[in-house]
């Protein structure tokens, strides 16, 4: 067996490790924010940050995951339970949500900032989270290890330990914030984002399994432009939060912009990717969603794009899903309650 092959299979015999590594590796890595070149240019920063971020995001997605397989739920749950982490890691532990100097939110912070909130940087990163961080990593991992299906990660001790590591990760990135940074966002902001991250859970708890209905039996369109569907999506939103603030539009409007432009690419997947038959068009959507991500990691890196690397591995992990097309009795993706997407593993 070759190291393809060991590789392969120590993934499968540890796929809580596969999860671990297309989240925090989705996200952060390929997409920059946690840049592979301070491997060589701060290696001290470099280590800081895989402990936080796999701290933050291996909790996160954890147990989003095992709340979908407890209560049985489908993909609504994931993306309610996605919005909820977005606001735990961006708004408790690390502010930018509502900090208008915070570093990564730009012009953001004072376009569009009302009642302590960066409401056009919210619009467009928490649905970064609810697909790329969680969404998009359970969906690989069920693709890559469908005998994972249904099962439960988080057994026993292994519950209350990842709320515990969640918990003391967010606090600690809190405090960094608060006593490093001197920001305080204020006790109104602070309790009205755990009254949210609450209301979200709770919606997630109720929402039926079958709430996100494919339009079609199977797809209407082709894989390839499956991927650019995909591909089309996060430099669209980008476009809109700039593009907006660049014409004078005022903040209120882009951010209902913003959200319709998102709710326009949801209404159409559901509308062209099918229901059944469909292994081909989900992996190519979902490379394309990835492509954007992964070209700004280059592009920010480019001095020592280290990044590569991951990008090659990303690419043939893609191309090793991409495999046969499957008929609706094979191996591929299967329909449940109409769900557009392939069953939450």
């Amino acid at each position: 067996m070759g190291p393809r092959g060991r590789i392969a299979g120590f993934l499968r015999a540890h796929p809580v490790v596969c999860l671990l590594l297309l989240s925090p590796g989705i996200p952060e890595y390929l997409s920059g924010s946690s840049p592979f070149s301070a491997l060589v240019l701060n290696p001290g920063m470099f280590l800081f940050q895989i402990i936080a971020n796999l701290g933050l995001y291996g909790p996160g997605v954890l147990l989003v995951r095992e709340a979908k397989v407890r209560w049985n739920k489908g993909w609504a749950t994931v993306l309610l339970l996605g919005a909820a982490y977005g606001i735990l890691e961006e708004g408790v532990a690390l502010s930018t949500l509502f900090d208008p100097a915070a570093n990564p939110v730009g012009v953001l912070g004072v376009y569009g900032h009302w009642l302590g909130v960066n409401w056009v940087w919210l619009a467009g990163i928490l649905p970064v989270h609810m697909i790329y961080s969680i969404s998009i990593p359970i969906l690989l991992l069920g693709l890559v290890l469908p005998e994972t299906n249904g099962r439960s990660f988080l057994g026993g001790r292994k519950l209350p330990v990842a709320i515990g590591i969640l918990g003391v990760d967010v606090a600690a990135l809190f405090a960094l914030i608060v006593f490093g940074l001197k920001f305080w966002m204020g006790w109104p902001v602070l309790l009205g984002s755990f009254v949210a991250i609450a209301l979200l859970a709770v919606a997630a708890g109720r929402a039926r399994p079958d709430v996100l209905h494919a339009r079609t039996e199977e797809p209407t369109i082709g894989p390839k432009w499956s991927a650019a569907l995909g591909a089309a999506f996060y430099p669209s939103v980008l476009a809109t939060e700039f593009v907006g603030r660049g014409l004078g539009v005022p903040a209120s409007a882009d951010f209902v912009l913003v959200v319709l432009v998102q709710a326009f690419f949801l209404l159409l997947a559901l509308r062209v990717l099918g229901a059944a038959r469909n292994r081909r068009n989900i992996t190519g959507f979902t490379f394309g969603l990835v492509l954007p991500i992964a070209a700004f990691g280059v592009i920010s890196q480019a001095s020592l794009p280290l990044v590569l690397v991951a990008d090659v591995v990303m690419f043939m992990f893609f191309r090793k899903l991409w495999g046969p097309s499957t008929s609706a009795g094979g191996a591929g993706t299967r329909r449940e309650g109409g769900a557009v997407l392939p069953p939450v593993p």
